[in-house]
């Protein structure tokens, strides 16, 4: 038999050493945790929305003036259903840092057509609780309009003109939605084709100057003024400045919306599931059905080479040549929606996400994503 006081040290050994295990398990770093942020959404009138009408919530970051608000999360209620709409947004902790200025603002549409939209961004993770959320949604077009869009008049609008330059005359085109993204065509009169350039990406007004800001693919943001509530738009230069000169210097505003079918080199996530396709473009953020017709085979090949069999479904990065128009919808009796139609394929980049929003540095990352 062991002695009694070999007994009692051992005991106390083993329960010293158990403690400090626990004390370094309760000390080792948790790993990257996902948040989400729940709450409702509803609006005042008494009207009920269309079997298809679809509700989307957006967590976003604005914390830098001068650029796009950045994306930390969406969620999207397909069909919507009837108000209050219940929702969750996900997120990454890791994307969330003491400097942030986060906010979440919600839509309700039908097809492109606005219904409902908060009319303001609701501040979130501010250090205090932050569920559950409550969200008013207006009618669009109706009370007090949104912030970003009040000098534009109502969206979406399309704008025109012809504007001077050194080498003679281009023709100038600008799509405007209220989801904040924008088409840009631009056409050189008195060049052989190819001379029309095309460009999406996201606007923004500058609060006080209440100047337009386009960026999209270009080297450096396109500045415009809006004028007499949105009648116009008044080119500026490439400082956002006036242009001196007496040529013609505006886009006047069409009677109703002619949005462009925009040509161009794309940028964005793909993903392929149950005989689904669909990309959420970089420039802009939509999502769009991809055609399956022209290079879109190549495109698809790729993109199952890319993924592991347990990745299937998961989003790529892709790069190609494509034409974003209309095109039927899948479901029978609903109106054309837009869709991306792939001319040619160029490639996959496996591990790669979209660039930060547009500024030069990130224009030229898109870039290196086209050719590398």
């Amino acid at each position: 038999m062991r002695p009694l006081r070999s007994i009692t040290i051992a005991i106390t050994t083993a329960i010293t050493t158990a403690s400090a295990t626990a004390l370094a398990a309760l000390a080792l770093p948790l790993p990257a945790q996902a948040g989400s942020l729940s709450g409702t959404a509803a609006y005042r009138e008494r009207i009920a929305l269309p079997p298809d009408a679809v509700f989307e919530a957006v967590l976003i970051d604005a914390a830098i003036a001068d650029a796009p608000a950045r994306e930390l999360g969406r969620v999207l209620l397909h069909p919507a259903g009837q108000p209050p709409f219940r929702f969750t947004i996900p997120y990454r902790d890791g994307d969330v840092t003491p400097a942030g200025r986060y906010a979440v603002g919600a839509t309700v549409r039908q097809g492109e057509r606005l219904l409902f939209t908060t009319d303001t961004f609701t501040p979130v993770l501010r250090g205090g609780p932050n569920q559950p959320l409550s969200l008013k949604l207006v009618a669009a077009g109706t009370g007090r309009p949104p912030l970003t869009s009040f000098p534009l008049g109502r969206l979406p609008a399309s704008w025109r003109g012809d504007l001077a330059f050194a080498g003679g005359t281009s023709r100038w085109q600008v799509d405007l939605s209220a989801d904040g993204s924008f088409q840009l065509r631009q056409t050189f009169l008195n060049r052989p084709a190819p001379n029309r350039f095309d460009d999406i990406g996201r606007w923004r007004i500058e609060p006080g100057s209440n100047r337009l800001v386009l960026r999209g693919g270009r080297e450096a943001p396109v500045f415009f003024q809006p004028l007499e509530g949105g009648a116009a738009l008044a080119k500026l230069d490439l400082q956002g400045e006036p242009i001196r000169s007496r040529q013609p210097d505006r886009l006047q505003r069409l009677a109703t919306p002619q949005p462009i079918d925009p040509r161009l080199h794309l940028v964005g996530m793909f993903r392929y599931l149950a005989d689904a396709a669909t990309i959420r473009l970089c420039a802009t953020g939509a999502r769009l059905p991809v055609a399956m017709e022209a290079d879109y085979r190549r495109l698809e090949r790729a993109y199952l080479k890319a993924q592991p069999a347990e990745r299937r479904g998961q989003p790529l990065l892709v790069n190609l040549e494509g034409l974003i128009t209309n095109r039927p919808s899948a479901e029978p009796g609903q109106p054309p929606q837009r869709t991306l139609v792939v001319e040619r394929f160029v490639g996959v980049h496996s591990g790669r996400d979209c660039p930060e929003p547009n500024t030069s540095a990130n224009a030229s990352a898109a870039r290196t994503a086209a050719t590398g």
